[in-house]
């Protein structure tokens, strides 16, 4: 399990034992039993368990009242990748590092997952394959999630098919009907009216995360003399572009005001969301995540 392994490896040398616990206690359910969480308190009845009345309250009211708690219960976490040949692409470039936007993709799906199964709950993948949009069935062992991170990545070459981004959450929308945690990993889109609408949906049937990787910037390449191309069309990147600083301000303006238009409309539907660049910073950027959720939780 090479990909599982190098996660894990990641994410335990970020965050040690921190990492396993992080997603304990997500999920609640209307059962009463024994658990961490305080529910509410009924009238003490024969067979209760003595440690569990609550002496305090039972004197205060002059019958015997007994504690109930909100059980745990296992969830199903779905992680669904938009794959398709742009995630071949970089998402950071520097002199010395080139990270694809497929390596962060997997990593930050893998450790999701990881952390998922650690807690208990079953994992999927939904993930566009040749013919379409297609379904893993969820499943608590590691083998099975690494035959998942080896379809992302499969999926991920510079010949397989584009991202059908809408055709994906189509899908979702459709054959997820059990209400999941649903992490959707997308490149670095434009939220445009068509894909948020579907994001409606999802955060309606679903708790959605939504992490979207970055593209790398083409001027950083070319300005040290190595060429750039577009992974999606295959064309060119022409290097005088490089040349011109007005240009790459442009750029970088631009880029920057579709994130923020991209945060925004997340941040209305109450979507969790981080978005990632560099493959060093895809794991404690994912646990800065989990722990913010737990705490608001």
């Amino acid at each position: 399990m090479a990909l599982l392994t190098r996660i894990r490896t990641r994410a335990e040398l970020v965050a040690r034992r921190r990492v396993r616990t992080l997603l304990d206690g997500r999920h609640a359910s209307t059962m009463h039993a024994r658990s961490l969480d305080f529910s509410d308190l009924r009238g003490y009845v024969v067979g209760d368990d003595v440690a569990d009345i609550d002496w305090k309250a039972s004197a205060r009211h002059g019958d015997l009242l007994v504690k109930r708690h909100v059980a745990e219960r296992r969830a199903v976490v779905m992680l669904v990748v938009d794959t398709g040949r742009e995630l071949a692409a970089a998402s950071h470039w520097d002199p010395s590092t080139t990270d694809l936007k497929r390596d962060v993709a997997v990593t930050a799906a893998g450790l999701l997952g990881w952390v998922a199964m650690r807690a208990g709950d079953h994992v999927g993948l939904v993930h566009s394959g040749a013919e379409g949009p297609v379904a893993t069935r969820p499943s608590t062992r590691e083998v099975d999630l690494e035959r998942m991170l080896e379809s992302v990545v499969q999926g991920c070459g510079p010949d397989s098919p584009g991202q059908r981004t809408l055709e994906l959450l189509d899908h979702a929308i459709r054959a997820l009907r059990r209400r999941t945690l649903m992490v959707l990993v997308l490149g670095d889109l434009e939220l445009e009216s068509a894909v948020e609408r579907r994001l409606v949906r999802l955060a309606a049937q679903h708790e959605l995360v939504v992490l979207t990787v970055a593209d790398v910037d083409p001027m950083g390449p070319l300005r040290h003399g190595v060429p750039a191309a577009d992974v999606g069309s295959g064309r060119s990147v022409p290097a005088f572009l490089a040349l011109d600083p007005r240009l790459g301000k442009e750029l970088a303006a631009a880029d920057e005001a579709r994130h923020e238009r991209r945060d925004a409309a997340l941040r209305r539907l109450g979507v969790a969301h981080v978005h990632l660049a560099r493959l060093e910073d895809a794991v404690p950027d994912l646990l800065s995540l989990m722990e913010r959720r737990r705490r608001v939780r």
